[in-house]
C-alpha cells in the first residue's frame, strides 16, 4: 500500500481538446505534420475535420512511431518529447518513461544529449503553449506501456 507521504508520479499527454474549436483543429494539423509525406497526402482539410483527433493519433502510433525517420538524434527536444507522446497513442506518461524511450532511440547517436527525467520533466511542464501538452491525473493505475520498465514494483514479504 503506498505511503501517504510518497509522492505520486506526474503523468502527462497531450491535451487534444485544445482551447475549443480553434484549438482542436490546429491540434489535428499539428498530429498530420507529423506522418511521413505519403500518408499525408491522403488527408485534405475537410478529412482531418471531419476526424477525431484519437483517430489520427492512432494513424501516427500504428504507421509512423515505428520508422527510422520518426524521431531522429537531431531532432529538437520539444518535438521529440511530443513524438513520443503521439507514438504512445498518447496514453499518459512519466517524464522517466518519456526519457527512457528517448534514452533507447538515441543510445548510438554520434552526439550524445541530456535526456534525464529532470530535463525531460522541465520540457513537459513548459511545452504547453506549443505542443499541447498538459499534466493529467490518474486515479489508481496508468496505463503503462508494455516495453516500459515497471515503476515502483513493490514486491510482497
Amino acid at each position: 500500500m503506498p505511503d501517504d507521504n510518497e509522492e505520486k508520479p506526474v503523468y502527462y499527454h497531450i491535451d487534444i481538446r485544445g482551447s475549443e474549436e480553434d484549438g482542436q483543429r490546429a491540434v489535428k494539423h499539428m498530429i498530420v505534420s507529423r506522418m511521413g509525406y505519403t500518408n499525408r497526402q491522403s488527408f485534405t482539410a475537410a478529412v482531418i475535420e471531419d476526424m477525431e483527433a484519437e483517430d489520427l493519433i492512432q494513424q501516427v502510433a500504428i504507421q509512423e512511431a515505428d520508422a527510422a525517420d520518426f524521431i531522429l538524434p537531431d531532432t529538437t527536444l520539444k518535438e521529440a518529447v511530443f513524438r513520443v507522446l503521439l507514438s504512445n497513442e498518447n496514453k499518459p506518461m512519466t517524464s522517466d518513461q518519456v526519457s527512457k524511450v528517448l534514452e533507447d532511440k538515441w543510445q548510438f547517436s554520434p552526439n550524445p544529449r541530456d535526456v534525464s527525467p529532470t530535463v525531460i520533466t522541465r520540457l513537459l511542464e513548459n511545452s504547453g503553449d506549443t505542443y499541447g501538452i498538459a499534466r493529467t491525473q490518474l486515479d489508481e493505475e496508468a496505463p503503462q506501456d508494455p516495453d516500459a520498465p515497471d515503476e515502483g514494483a513493490e514486491t510482497e514479504a
